[in-house]
């Protein structure tokens, strides 16, 4: 079981990492694009994965980095740009409440001068809590799954919706649950 839980590991990180280090011919230099508080909630009942035994609520800070891997898809105005979205806060469910702290490299489509994006990621959590009332997550470190929609508003405002998974894909064990957590973001954008 150890090698199997060692080689998926291995293939999720060689994938972050190649998937994310395209041509430097498209460099530019890193930055934090925003940070701002976002809250979330979870049903019992999960687009992926199973039934999950208790509703959750997430409550953090969340940073986007620009990293500095970007490419304008011909004249259309659409840009393919890479990021890394980073957070830190607290998860709540099952009458218990915990530290959640996430980094995941992020690939996003931006339209109109930025003012509209899309975004897919696949990144790393920890989980110093683990067990929230009988609902076991496995154990202190869990995949992390993301897609969101967000819209520059104003100069320095942005706000999206975000569609988050985890879960420890049975890495701990076929017995732990991982959870779908509805988040909505506000921020300031630099």
């Amino acid at each position: 079981m150890h090698d199997r839980r060692w080689l998926i590991w291995t293939v999720i990180v060689t994938l972050s990492v190649t998937l994310h280090t395209p041509v430097l011919a498209f460099a530019e230099e890193s930055a934090l694009i925003r940070i701002g508080p976002r809250t979330g909630f979870s049903g019992s009942s999960p687009l992926l994965g199973k039934e999950q035994k208790y509703n959750f609520r997430l409550y953090d800070v969340a940073a986007l980095w620009r990293l500095p891997w970007q490419r304008p898809l011909g004249k259309t105005g659409l840009r393919l740009e890479t990021r890394l979205i980073t957070s830190a806060g607290a998860i709540t469910g099952g009458g218990d409440t915990g530290f959640m702290g996430t980094i995941v490299p992020d690939l996003a489509l931006t339209a109109w001068n930025g003012r509209v994006s899309l975004d897919a990621g696949l990144g790393a959590g920890i989980f110093p809590k683990y067990h929230f009332g009988t609902q076991n997550f496995g154990g202190p470190v869990q995949i992390v799954g993301t897609v969101g929609i967000g819209f520059n508003v104003w100069t320095h405002a942005y706000a999206g919706f975000r569609l988050q998974h985890f879960s420890d894909a049975t890495l701990y064990g076929p017995n732990t649950l991982g959870a779908d957590m509805y988040i909505f973001e506000i921020a300031y954008r630099f």
